[in-house]
């Protein structure tokens, strides 16, 4: 398989170059990941990986959910300090992703780079628990630099382990996937009752514990990870230069891009006006038993794991009927549950606006499945149409800039998010539901350049295919 950019991740499959809540197989079964088989055997560096990322993402998730609620609450930030500042970190940790990768796949090996990227984030976290505000950018710059090693490398690793023939790749990412959603799904809960029952130094100083035990696997099970760093050819080099050279789909790519950026900045509300939703206007009980609004926040990981298989499922039924959706009707149908998810939190603002303080949170619940819905559709789906359709010697550069659209919706979802206490509730809604709908315009109004695109690659691959006489 042709590697993601500069990072020797396989096409498409970087768990990583999606939010932080899902990971997908973009495959012949329509781009969802399927049920995970468990065949005979795998390596022991597979089990190692897997718990070296359910620590990490364990841990990330953790800090992810109190993030503007620490900056915004005990750092006394305003809340359009917080949301931006919140919106820069991450956009920053995807950008500095990309140049991490050619770090690790070139200097530092994959190996060595989940390491010391579990070592810089364990300080990161251990310096946030001491509280104190003069630490929070020395921390954030050693979180984003772990994460820049880290991210890229821990995929990268799982696909190594196997030979690109290898029927188990396949269900070893399908592994590792599950345990990347258990970690996303019990981090929030975790913040939420260290925060409220020990304090805010107590839930970062359990996210550095976390990492501590991260990089205690990775040093323990290093030699069952994967070789040494490998050594690039001149056949590299040429290669990369020839990215310069390629014909792009401008129009295509612009449209698939676009549509990208715009759907990350209605998603990533998740972890900035819906967890202000959740704290101010929520009745935070389910069942007779209260929760903290942070807590919420591990709501998408467990819809992912739960829905799903019930989505592959659904795509494999009408394909045997003859009713399989094109690959660009799906992606469009993921974009509108966007604007479903936000029509429904219309519906909640308004009931507020009636007089109602605190709105049930099924609400809530109600928006987190349409968006998951949403996100399983668009991110797969975009992340295989981006790596299809560039230059055969541009894979790489082209998930570098499928991460720098994902990097400009987390800047953008804090900005828009800073206008949470200027705007009315409805109206604010109203701008995510109506971004949501421009996406999908912009990939309706680009679909004839990405059809007539794929058609030229199909062409492609076909003459190069045929034996010559």
């Amino acid at each position: 398989m042709r590697r993601a950019p500069g990072r020797g991740l396989p096409e498409a499959q970087s768990l990583h170059s999606a939010p932080p809540r899902a990971w997908f197989r973009a495959s012949q079964h329509g781009g969802i990941p399927m049920a995970v088989r468990l065949p005979a055997r795998h390596p022991r560096g597979l089990y190692a990986l897997c718990a070296v990322e359910l620590c990490e993402r364990f841990a990330a998730s953790l800090f992810g959910s109190l993030l503007l609620l620490y900056l915004s609450e005990r750092l006394r930030l305003s809340l359009g300090s917080a949301t931006r500042w919140g919106g820069s970190f991450n956009a920053m940790v995807y950008l500095s992703s990309v140049l991490g990768g050619v770090i690790a796949d070139r200097w530092l090996g994959t190996r060595r780079a989940i390491v010391i990227g579990a070592g810089l984030m364990a300080g990161g976290y251990a310096a946030l628990s001491l509280d104190r505000a003069s630490l929070l950018y020395p921390s954030a710059g050693l979180l984003v630099l772990g994460q820049a090693l880290f991210k890229p490398s821990i995929s990268s690793a799982v696909g190594k382990l196997y030979e690109p023939t290898d029927r188990r790749r396949d269900d070893a990412f399908s592994i590792f996937y599950v345990v990347f959603n258990i970690g996303a799904a019990c981090g929030p809960l975790a913040g939420g009752f260290l925060r409220t029952t020990w304090g805010w130094s107590a839930a970062f100083a359990v996210a550095g514990l976390s990492m501590l035990l991260a990089l205690t696997a990775g040093l323990v099970c290093y030699r069952w990870l994967i070789g040494p760093v490998q050594q690039h050819s001149e056949e590299d080099a040429a290669v990369g230069k020839q990215v310069l050279r390629s014909s792009w789909p401008v129009a295509a790519m612009a449209g698939i891009l676009g549509a990208g950026l715009l759907f990350t900045a209605v998603y990533e509300q998740t972890g900035q006006s819906l967890l202000l939703w959740a704290r101010d206007c929520t009745r935070r009980s389910l069942f007779g038993h209260s929760f903290p609004a942070s807590s919420l926040l591990g709501l998408p990981g467990v819809l992912v794991l739960g829905m799903q298989p019930l989505l592959s499922r659904t795509v494999s039924l009408l394909a045997k009927r003859g009713l399989r959706p094109s690959l660009l009707a799906r992606i469009r149908l993921g974009l509108l549950f966007g604007v479903v998810a936000y029509a429904i939190m219309i519906g909640a603002a308004l009931l507020q606006r009636r007089g109602q303080e605190f709105i049930s949170p099924w609400w809530l619940v109600a928006c987190f499945v349409a968006l998951t819905l949403g996100e399983l559709l668009v991110y797969p789906l975009s992340m295989a149409l981006v790596t299809r359709l560039a230059p055969k010697a541009a894979t790489a550069a082209a998930m570098g800039l499928w991460m720098a659209a994902l990097a400009g919706g987390q800047w953008l979802a804090g900005e828009i998010a800073a206008h949470w206490a200027m705007w009315s509730h409805a109206a604010f809604f109203t701008v995510l539901a109506a971004l949501a709908l421009a996406a999908a315009v912009v990939i309706a109004l680009a679909t004839r350049s990405i059809r007539s695109a794929l058609a030229d690659h199909d062409r492609a691959q076909m003459l190069r295919r045929t034996p010559e006489a």
